[in-house]
């Protein structure tokens, strides 16, 4: 087939006048003044919605064969005896959160679900994780309010106000904070975003493009028309999830896609130039390389997670019934917690809830943490451990190396 009936048109460009602030200015160089012009080019993407879409054969067939895989590892889920998915949604909010060089511990990001006293990065991560958790949560067709929900949950752990409205400013990538000029992209004016959102919506809408290419294709559209002031990255990749959910490839579990995305990051970042440059395959290339990469780390860490709990069920000696050993599982869910959420979630009192903590120290599935200021918390080090591995850069790289990811792998 050539390659040339898979093109698309290339993004095109508009020029705009540009209000020059005096008084922002008067502390820039004379040279950097002397860049900032009356006018600057903003992009014009092309429209998605009724836009044809050719797949080569053998794309068709790889992209029939990982759907296929992640099928069979999402149908396995139903037989554990735990919330995989829970840990992996971590895991790729984490992943995903890196992408935007944003970082923290996987215990800091556990905490700030407690409490608003965890670290900054690590308060905006868990926004991440409950804006995944928005997007997962809708079983209608994707629409304009949904994004916009999804959007404010991730924003509105930063202390931000602009969570769920559509930006009415431009806004640009790269270059200066003064001005669009000298950016590496500027996205269309603010003007052109609902319609462009209307657009890509009408495209998730279509059941005439499969699930994978068409998770790929809204979100590197999404990308290039980055409807909000900021967050994009971290809502369009939430978008893979929900259409991947929709598309019934993934209707159980999560799977750190953006771990995928992170270990190739400029390669990923690349397919998108070329989407925007009338290109449209290699970005769905990118998704099917990292959901190959997202379903080799899922199936890492399912295997590390049964040892784990395998091994804490050998310690454990309380009488079947217990609340003992209803913990290990939570734990694969929240692995830092305190007294009062463990009395809530396992339905106990504060005081069954203290020993049953004491008892999980001495068995050292439990270690405490924290101060008078912040309070006692504790974190389950094994699943921690495990979480690391599965989102921190450094993790995927062992990974990709062949090098052992966690305690007793």
């Amino acid at each position: 087939m050539d390659s040339a009936s898979s093109r698309w048109p290339s993004l095109t460009f508009e020029e705009l006048l540009w209000h020059r602030d005096l008084d922002e200015l008067r502390f820039l160089s004379k040279t950097a003044r002397q860049k900032i012009g009356s006018t600057y080019r903003a992009a014009i993407p092309f429209a998605i919605g009724k836009r044809s879409l050719v797949i080569p054969p053998q794309l068709a067939a790889r992209i029939e064969e990982v759907t296929g895989l992640l099928s069979r590892f999402d149908e396995t889920q139903q037989q554990r005896g735990y919330d995989l998915p829970a840990l992996l949604l971590r895991s790729e909010s984490a992943a995903s959160s890196q992408i935007e060089n944003l970082t923290s511990s996987a215990r800091n990001i556990a905490l700030a679900e407690l409490t608003s006293d965890a670290p900054h990065n690590a308060q905006i991560i868990a926004g991440n994780i409950a804006a995944m958790r928005e997007a997962l949560s809708g079983d209608g067709e994707l629409s304009i309010e949904a994004v916009l929900a999804i959007h404010k949950v991730l924003i509105d752990r930063t202390g931000q106000s602009f969570g769920g409205e559509l930006r009415d400013e431009q806004v640009w990538i790269g270059g200066s904070a003064y001005s669009p000029h000298g950016a590496i992209y500027v996205p269309p004016h603010a003007k052109r975003v609902r319609g462009y959102l209307e657009d890509i919506i009408a495209f998730a809408r279509r059941d005439d493009v499969g699930a994978i290419a068409k998770a790929a294709l809204v979100h590197a559209q999404f990308e290039t028309v980055h409807p909000f002031i900021d967050g994009n990255g971290r809502t369009g990749r939430t978008l893979l999830h929900r259409i991947l959910k929709q598309g019934g490839v993934l209707g159980r579990v999560t799977l750190p896609v953006s771990a995928g995305l992170l270990h190739n990051i400029d390669q990923y970042l690349e397919s998108i130039t070329r989407y925007q440059e009338g290109d449209p395959l290699p970005v769905i290339e990118e998704l099917l390389d990292a959901l190959e990469f997202a379903l080799a780390l899922g199936e890492m860490a399912a295997h590390m997670v049964d040892k784990v709990l395998a091994d804490w069920e050998d310690r454990i000696t309380e009488r079947a019934g217990s609340s003992m050993h209803r913990l290990p599982a939570l734990l694969v869910q929240h692995p830092v917690v305190n007294v009062a959420f463990l009395a809530g979630e396992l339905e106990i009192t504060p005081r069954a809830a203290q020993n049953l903590v004491a008892r999980a120290c001495e068995y050292n599935m439990l270690r405490a943490f924290g101060n008078k200021r912040r309070g006692t918390f504790y974190q389950a080090d094994d699943i921690i451990d495990i979480l690391e591995q599965a989102s921190s850069v450094q993790g995927v790289r062992r990974l990709i190396a062949g090098k052992p990811c966690g305690k007793g792998w």
